[in-house]
């Protein structure tokens, strides 16, 4: 028997989508998995799978649930949220955050009516943090929050919690030195996740592209509570609340370094830089450091926070276009955020580890790492409030328009000449037109119908008789033929007339009658 095999050419994202639904037949069936955003469940249909060791949600149900706008056309997936545009593709590991190309583990796929995104990278890509709980199957989101528009610059405030006790104090650190050329300082900060607030180790991380500087985020008071705006990457520096987070951020700016062209050039008077062999851009410029005025505070606002305001030129920054955290960024946050160490109800605002001369990595952790606990948990509870309920607006329905009258026409007075007394105004009310009755007609009054055997004949154009334009041929009925003209009948030949009879002549007189 000889065996004929068809090959039909598969575009790329059709083949990776065939491929994730036939790992997806193949997978044993699982337990069910959750996701809490901040601690708080987050329910999404259809519930979410786990394929080669990633957790997909459905597409929809992650963006809503992270405060993200999205729009799905012909296995395009274009997202908006947070600041962030995002871009995947069915069946294609290539992805764009905010015009910058990325590489996912496993591609998007479709199975029935719902397409399935992976979990951490849209989590991540949205400036939020992700940790999985395998012994309960649960996806723990941490987001600083959603974007809110009440400012003129970056914005990111936590909704679903109002935080009412201020960050502690910024620690004093010494900064290790600069591992390799064009790694970007990024100061330590505190950071909020489900057990409080974290310290988050100062480290140095690779820049996402050349001429890109990272602005640090900071905490911000407003409306009763403290609330995070998230940091970010753009040309130049913006506005980070005027905290003193030091090694070159001083409250404005960054005085640790500057792009010449596409090398990075170290200022010796700020930065550490310990191998010349390895880092060769460097310089000195002492009149930017801050040795005055050294204020700890790690918020902007509120009760003995900072008082900075943001300039019209870190507002233009604000606006220009940004980067988020770069994937060695956020995995050193996630780190820091399981650590129990870290935990400012743990070390009372004193942090054990305050810088890193590395990025943290799941396989590279602080040496005494301890993971946090659910008592962790409940006593970051006790230092929050949950956000007040907004009633439903209820629109009142206006009620229907009620056209005035119109005022009665006034008639002049009329005076009367022969009594000379005038007559007062009437006045004149618009009569109502009563309704005309529908014309009906009797069937005997009806317009006769004939049928088309009395119709009068149709000559063709060329048998018409010719009408003369004096004489005007006789208009009969319809249903009445020209009368002939009457023909005298001869008498039968038998017939004879009777003979007359003779009357008597009358006698002739002299005198008259």
């Amino acid at each position: 028997m000889i065996s004929k095999r068809l090959h039909f050419p598969l575009s790329s994202g059709v083949a990776g989508a065939i491929f994730a639904f036939i790992l997806l037949l193949g997978a044993p069936a699982q337990a069910q998995v959750s996701i809490t955003i901040n601690g708080n469940p987050v329910n999404v249909y259809p519930a979410p799978i786990i394929q080669t060791g990633r957790v997909f949600v459905p597409l929809r149900g992650v963006f809503e649930t992270l405060g993200a706008s999205v729009v799905y056309s012909n296995g395009q997936i274009n997202a908006t949220g947070n600041g962030n545009d995002i871009s995947l593709q069915i069946g294609s590991t290539q992805a764009t955050v905010n015009g910058s190309p990325q590489i996912i583990d496993v591609a998007p796929f479709i199975i029935g009516a719902s397409t399935y995104v992976p979990l951490r990278f849209v989590s991540q890509a949205l400036g939020a943090g992700v940790a999985w709980d395998n012994a309960n199957q649960v996806v723990e989101i941490t987001m600083a929050g959603n974007s809110n528009n009440n400012d003129t610059y970056n914005n990111n405030y936590n909704e679903s919690a109002q935080i009412t006790t201020p960050p502690p104090a910024i620690p004093d650190y010494e900064q290790p030195p600069v591992p390799a050329p064009n790694y970007i300082w990024m100061p330590g900060y505190w950071a909020w996740g489900d057990a409080g607030y974290y310290w988050v180790p100062g480290t140095w991380v690779p820049a996402p592209q050349p001429g890109y500087l990272w602005t640090p985020g900071y905490w911000g008071w407003q409306g009763g509570y403290f609330g995070w705006h998230q940091g970010y990457w753009a040309t130049a520096v913006g506005f980070y609340g005027g905290v003193n987070y030091g090694a070159g951020y001083y409250g404005n700016g960054y005085a640790g370094g500057r792009w010449s062209g596409n090398a990075f050039s170290y200022n010796t008077a700020v930065t550490r830089v310990t191998n010349t062999t390895v880092i060769t851009n460097v310089y000195v410029n002492e009149t930017v450091v801050n040795k005055t005025n050294v204020n700890h505070v790690s918020y902007n606002g509120g009760p003995n926070g900072i008082a900075a305001k943001p300039t019209q030129t870190d507002i233009a920054v604000t606006h220009a276009r940004h980067l988020p955290l770069t994937p060695v960024q956020q995995q050193h946050v996630q780190v820091a955020a399981q650590d129990r160490e870290q935990l400012a109800t743990v070390n009372a605002g004193k942090p054990p580890v305050v810088v890193a001369p590395e990025p943290y990595t799941p396989a590279r952790k602080p040496a005494a790492f301890v993971p946090i606990t659910p008592e962790d948990k409940q006593a970051a509870k006790e230092l929050v409030r949950p956000a007040p309920v907004r009633p439903p607006v209820t629109r009142p329905v206006p009620p229907p328009a009620v056209h005035p009258a119109a005022p009665p026409t006034v008639r002049p007075a009329v005076i009367r000449p022969e009594t000379g007394i005038t007559a007062p105004p009437r006045p004149e009310y618009a009569r109502p037109t009563p309704p005309r009755p529908a014309v009906v007609y009797p069937t005997a009054a009806r317009p006769p119908v004939y049928p088309p055997a009395q119709r009068p004949p149709t000559y063709p154009p060329a048998q018409r008789p010719a009408v003369s334009p004096t004489a005007r041929p006789a208009v009969y009925p319809p249903h009445q033929p020209p009368a002939r003209p009457a023909t005298p009948r001869p008498p039968p030949p038998h017939f004879t007339a009777p003979p007359k009879p003779e009357q008597p002549e009358p006698a002739k007189t002299d005198h008259p009658q």
